[in-house]
């Protein structure tokens, strides 16, 4: 981790051009080996001259299809040797670290690939080994550089029917830097699709700005509107407010009502003379049985009895006994 992050930027770069070969040549793999040989059958091939560097058609001119060139088997050193079973990109490797032993030219000064030719035992692989020597690979390059197009293979031999495919010294000589690829000239490309990634960003951004602003204006022009409307709401809530407590006082204090549970309260045989409504009180007369508590009655009933007077010792009248009581609206 502490490596990752003292990298520079070229140092990354490396990486992420290594991983993005890694992760082609694994998808590579997995493409079944009839249809790697049918592109190598599609090619339109060029043979390389060494002594005046052109690059000759070999067959029948497919200026639509892939170009490789074909070099001569004696201009290259080639080798078949066994290693363990290993990928594309680990086989490599694997001939780069090992070029001494392999090639009788020591490291740096050939470029080397390997292809696999079939299985050898357990475990273990048949590999062709190819190495160009680097003088060879300059004088190469400059024939690449006025190539038609770019290349799409290096081969060491033509491609024969039924045989296998010949060894690829295009991805050495990307890696030295002696050809371009083909995922280079696609830049520009990759350049453009990011450009009109970056338009199409700022147009969504713009877009949702300009709608947001007239979204505010509305708003804006709407406020007059909407404060009244909530005056208006405020308003007619209070007004409701002040009804429904009118509706409760009158439903409390409406006479005949209040006179109507005066009359439910008391007891039977109640005589009622007089009744006198000032104000919060209430005060009421007139003659009860004898032995009746009428006071118990009007509280039992929830009504708050201010004050009682009883005459039941006053003169004996054929109405029953007289009383006197004062109640007082809105308390229990």
């Amino acid at each position: 981790m502490s490596g990752l992050l003292n990298a520079d930027m070229q140092t990354l770069r490396g990486w992420a051009e290594q991983g993005w070969r890694w992760w082609l040549a694994e998808l590579a793999g997995l493409v079944p080996r009839r249809w790697r040989e049918g592109r190598h059958r599609r090619l339109a091939l060029s043979l390389y001259d060494p002594l005046s560097g052109r690059l000759d058609p070999i067959g029948d001119a497919r200026p639509r299809a892939p170009l490789a060139v074909v070099l001569p088997r004696d201009l290259v050193l080639t080798r078949l040797i066994e290693t363990p079973a290993l990928g594309a990109r680990d086989l490599n490797k694997l001939i780069t670290l090992d070029a001494d032993r392999i090639m009788p030219l020591a490291r740096g000064e050939a470029l080397l690939a390997a292809s696999a030719r079939g299985p050898a035992g357990p475990g273990r692989i048949q590999v062709e080994v190819a190495g160009l020597p680097r003088a060879r690979a300059e004088m190469l390059s400059l024939a690449l550089a006025h190539a038609p197009r770019v290349p799409a293979a290096v081969l060491v031999g033509a491609p024969q029917p039924g045989l296998a495919q010949p060894v690829d010294l295009l991805p050495a000589l990307r890696a030295a830097g002696l050809a371009g690829g083909a995922e280079r000239s696609a830049a520009p490309l990759w350049l453009a699709v990011a450009f009109l990634f970056l338009i199409n960003i700022g147009l969504l951004v713009w877009r949702d700005t300009a709608t947001l602003d007239t979204m505010s204006a509305l708003v804006d022009q709407q406020a007059p509107a909407v404060n009244v409307a909530h005056g208006i709401i405020a308003r007619m809530r209070r007004e409701d407010a002040i009804a429904a407590a009118t509706v409760t006082a009158r439903r409390k204090r409406e006479p005949l009502a209040l006179l109507a549970r005066i009359d439910t309260a008391l007891p039977s045989g109640t005589w009622l003379q007089r009744f006198t409504w000032t104000g919060d009180s209430v005060k009421l007369a007139g003659f009860h049985p004898a032995k009746v508590d009428v006071s118990g009655a009007l509280r039992t009933a929830g009504m708050a009895v201010a004050r009682y007077g009883d005459t039941s010792n006053a003169a004996p009248s054929p109405l029953g006994e007289p009383f006197e009581i004062t109640l007082k609206l809105g308390k229990r």
